[in-house]
Order: C-alpha cells, then structure tokens, then sequence
C-alpha cells in the first residue's frame, strides 16, 4: 500500500512538472475522449486515403498491394502462445500486429466483414493468452500495441462481450504488469536506449485506446510512458543517429513516432516530445545509412539489409522536410513492393505526397553524425546503385548494442558491396550481453575492417570520436567527396600512445584509407571482411564476384609485409561459422614504435 501510495504522488508531482512545461495551455485529461477511431487511422484519415488514392498512382498501389495481403492472410491460423527459444514471445507478438494492423485496415479501406471477423478472431486468441511474458517486456508493449489498434479501429464491429475481453488482456497483461516497473523505475524506464522506445509507446497506445473505460491506469500508464520516453529520445542527441544502427533505428523510432502521433491524435499535442534534440533531423541519418545498393551501414548488432521505412513519412509530415517524403516515395517506386512488416499500413497511412526532385538537389553527398557513435557517410552520387559508398565509424564501445569496432568501415561500388560487416550474433549465446560479449568473434575487433595489435581485442571502454571532417567542396578539390579522421587512440590504449586513420571517398568511387600509428611494440594487422573472391599478388590484390565485377586493393606500407587471405570461421559451433567471407590482412612490424598503411581500392583500371 505504501509503495502505491508513494506512486500516486510521483504521478501527482508528473502532472504539475508537465502542466506547467507545456507551451499549448494546461494538461488536463478529457472528460470526454474522442470516438473511435481515435488513432491514426481515424475517420478523417480513412476519408482522406479513400479520395487521394483515386488521383495518386503510388498511393493507389500501396493500398492494393495492402488488401492484396490481407486476402492472402486472412485465413492463416491465428497467433499460438511460442516461445522457442525459451525467452522470446517477441516473434508472435509482431505476427499478430501484422495480421491485425493488415486486417482491420483492410476491413476500414474497403467495409467487409470478412476482415473485421478475422481481425477480431485473432485479437480474441492473443486476449486468451495465459499472458504476454513480462519476462521481456517487449512482448508485453507489442502485443499491447496489436490489441490497442485492433481495439480502437474495429470498435464499431466489436461486441460488448468481445470489447470487455480484450480491454481485461490489455489492463490484466499490460497495465498491471507496467505500473509496478514505473513505480521503481526499472531499468528501461530510465534506459536511452530501443527498450524505451518500444515499451512506453506499446504501452501508451494502450492506455490512448481504453482510456475512456479504464479511466484510472491508463492515465497512470500514459503520465509514466509520457515522463520516460525523454530518456529514450536522448539517445538521438546532436544530429540524429542511433547508436544502435540503423536496422534498431527503424524499430525504435518507429514506436517514438507512433507514440508522437497518436497522442496529437488524442490531445493534439505530443507535449514536446518531437521537440527532442536530434529527433528532427534522423531523417538525414536514415537516408545515409543506407547504401545506393540497399545495404546498410550495420554498425553495432545490425544486419546489413537495408529498407524503407514508414517512419519517413511521418517526419517527412511532422518537420515539413519534403526531401525525406521524396526519397522514401523514390524508394518503394523503384525498389520495394512495402506490404511486408507489421508496420506495412503505415506507408498509407502516413503517406505524404510532398516534394519534388528540387528538394532534394541540396542533400549532401557526405554528412558526418555526432552522437554516442560518431560515424561519417560518403556516396558519389544519390540514386545511383552503381555509385561508390563508405560508412565510417569512430565511436563509444560501450554504447548499447555496440561491437569493438572503432575505425570500422563499409564499402560500396558499381553495385556490390566489397567490405562488409558481419554484424551480429546469435543473441542467446552464453554471456552475449554480459562477461562473454568480448570473447565472441564478430564482437570484438578481430573480424572487423579495422586494426588489431598484438591480437589484443579494443579497449571496451574507449570512447573515440571522429575529429575532423571535410567535404569536397570546404577543401577545394573537385575531385573529393569528402574526408573523415578518427582518433582511435582510446580504443588501443595500452598497446599504443596514438592511432588515427583517415578515409577518403573521391568522386570516381574510390577509396583511400590512410592509418598513423606511434607508439607501438607489438605487430599491427590491417584487416577488412569481404564475401568476394581475393586474388593476391604481393601487396596487390583483385576482388571480384561472381558477376565478373571486380575492383583493385593496393597496400602502401614500409613496415607490412605482402597481403594475406585469413579464415573468418572463429572456429566454434556455438558461433556463426560466416560461410562465404574471408578476411584481407597485412602484417606490420613496427620501426622505431611506429606503423603506417595507405590502402587505396577501387576502379580497377584507376589502379
């Protein structure tokens, strides 16, 4: 009781801090809330879709494509209580927001019940779980967000029986299961991090969807999510990018963007939340993250599939940036057919028609990201698949979900991708986020495109930024795409008083990549991963693909020896054997404590 009691005046001290923060008048929550729909797919918006889709092309497709999909699936099995790899209910949690986001959208585009009864038989399963594993409370605040919108925009063809069945699963599994985490504000509460994200918007979309019945704990949920969500949000600070990589990018930030927009759909005020430093310009991060070939820069624990993403558009709409709607509308006009996901409907639903290729002409070619990971991007041309590309990172190996990866690279040209980061591993092996993390090869600096002394791994706790960065244009030279220096001396503390390198994209696609050492007693391995053949030839060396493309690698150094093709197979089962890749290495052996390497690739005729 007492421990309730101290969480009903934390939640009073909330409201008055947040009253009196607000700009647009006093806070206050309604007496009356609006009908249902009440988020996102409301009745002006399902008028809105129905009369543009009949004069824009694009729009037109994505909502068919949508109903084409809800046909198919409309008749699959209902989601079942899973868990197989004894943590996760995660999986079945997304699968039932694809289904009913899918369904229930389809029954509003088009009114057949066939869909609305599908939808609602899938919310009824999941309401009949035993419960949603709070054990990883991201089942809970997906699953909640799958029953919320279920709830919300199939109100008018729910029974009062079915009504109260799903409202008891969201308050019994979610509500009560979250309120007592708020109140000793556990760990992703206060998290800057994709945890944050993903529960205090699960959650508040809930809470937003029957609070109008469950008046007492859904404002308790939405003053908690409203209150944390700020933690989440500075992980965006100064320029936008997400320490996590791009692919936790689409998963966080879609769920900061839900909850942004649905609480001006219900208050018409998302009270400062997309005010956050950075949060404006991550549209800017997204779009270099991703490479002309579709791959990303997946630093971190990402994969290295790239995609669009619904978010676009909703910051494309709440930041007035017509070039972030222009490029995600280029992207599935040419590239993606966007009815996969469970976040599919968002492409209609937030779809934005502004922009044309003017507003898109000032977009810089290289843009360096300050942030927990400092990381630069450099391309020779946009919408070009064939156009040369670099990421570039220096960066914080503590930061969540980080790699010992400092001075890593990515590299793209004519169409392939020829240094490659093999991201993450299988998240349920021993100590993955604990004690073990750093014993693992494709965590630690060992297989990736950066340097290893002595075969010592990074020092985990360094924290490096990149310390100079130029484009083209600031140094003059046409010839440039731009410029970046990282100093990697953190990262190799104790095995060397200073280490930077610097890479340089140029406009024909190739790639120089210069690295300074002093300081150093033991031998320094130059490394990079590639899936592509290597043919060696002393300190030369040709990589080429299966397609007959190929590109050139020189290697400039007084103090290496000849280049060498290493294993990537780290040589344990429990471990991702990472069949197809190879590592292109050179050994040094310092002089008078120092190691330098110019490594230049590319255009194999420039070379």
């Amino acid at each position: 009781m007492r421990h309730q009691s101290l969480f009903r005046i934390s939640c009073a001290l909330f409201f008055i801090v947040l009253a009196t923060s607000l700009l647009a008048g006093e806070f206050q929550f309604p007496e009356k809330w609006p009908a249902h729909p009440r988020l996102f797919l409301t009745r002006q918006r399902e008028n809105e879709l129905k009369e543009s889709r009949k004069s824009d092309a694009l729009l037109e497709k994505q909502i068919e494509s949508l109903l084409k999909k809800a046909e198919k699936i409309k008749n699959d099995p209902v989601t079942d209580y899973k868990i197989p790899d004894g943590k996760r209910l995660l999986g079945q949690s997304r699968r039932s927001i694809e289904r009913v986001t899918t369904l229930a959208f389809a029954y509003r585009m088009t009114g057949q019940k066939e869909y609305a009864d599908a939808a609602i038989e899938e919310l009824l399963a999941i309401s009949r779980f035993k419960d949603w594993n709070p054990k990883h409370y991201l089942d809970v605040a997906e699953m909640s967000f799958s029953a919320a919108v279920g709830y919300d925009w199939l109100y008018d063809v729910l029974s009062t029986e079915q009504r109260n069945e799903i409202r008891t699963a969201i308050v019994g599994f979610a509500f009560d299961t979250a309120l007592p985490l708020y109140e000793k504000q556990t760990w992703w509460v206060q998290g800057h991090n994709n945890w944050n994200e993903v529960c205090n918007a699960g959650l508040l979309i809930a809470a937003l969807a029957i609070a109008d019945e469950e008046r007492e704990k859904a404002e308790k949920i939405i003053l908690g999510a409203t209150k944390s969500l700020p933690s989440g949000l500075k992980f965006y600070q100064p320029d936008g990018a997400y320490p996590e990589g791009p692919g936790y990018w689409n998963y966080g930030g879609t769920y900061s963007g839900l909850a942004m927009m649905g609480l001006k759909d219900v208050f018409g005020d998302d009270f400062g939340l997309s005010k956050s430093e950075g949060f404006n310009v991550t549209g800017d991060y997204y779009m270099h993250v991703i490479g002309p070939i579709d791959k990303t820069f997946n630093y971190a624990d990402g994969g290295e599939s790239g995609g669009p993403s619904p978010m676009m558009f909703m910051l494309s709409r709440t930041y007035h940036r017509p070039d972030y709607a222009l490029w995600l509308r280029n992207y599935i006009r040419t590239r993606a057919d966007n009815n996969s996901g469970r976040f599919a409907v968002f492409y209609a639903i937030w779809y934005d028609p502004q922009g044309s290729e003017n507003d898109f002409e000032t977009t810089p070619l290289a843009k360096k990201f300050r942030g927990v990971q400092d990381i630069a991007m450099m391309r020779t041309a946009w919408n070009d698949p064939n156009a040369g590309y670099v990421g570039f990172k220096a960066g914080n190996n503590r930061a969540s979900h980080g790699h010992l990866d400092v001075g890593s690279f990515v590299y793209d040209f004519n169409g392939e991708r020829w240094a490659s980061d093999l991201g993450g591993d299988d998240y349920n092996m021993p100590g993955y986020f604990g004690k073990q993390r750093w014993t693992y090869f494709r965590l630690n600096n060992r297989s990736h495109n950066t340097l290893v002394i002595g075969d010592k791994i990074q020092n985990p706790d360094a924290d490096c930024k990149l310390i100079e960065f130029k484009t083209g244009k600031e140094l003059g030279q046409d010839d440039v795409v731009g410029y970046a220096v990282a100093d990697m001396s953190a990262a190799y503390e104790g095995q060397s008083q200073s280490a930077r390198r610097t890479l340089t994209l140029l406009k024909n696609g190739q790639l120089i990549i210069e690295d300074k050492l002093e300081g150093v007693s033991e031998p320094v391995r130059w490394g990079m991963m590639t899936s592509a053949g290597i043919t060696v030839d002393g300190n030369k060396a040709i990589l080429s693909k299966k397609n007959k493309k190929s590109i050139s690698l020189e290697m400039i150094s007084e103090e290496s020896g000849p280049l060498e093709i290493l294993s990537a197979d780290p040589g344990q089962e429990i471990e991702n054997r990472n069949k197809g890749f190879s590592l292109l290495a050179s050994f040094a052996d310092p002089k008078d404590g120092k190691v330098s390497f110019r490594v230049i690739m590319g255009p194999a005729e420039k070379n």
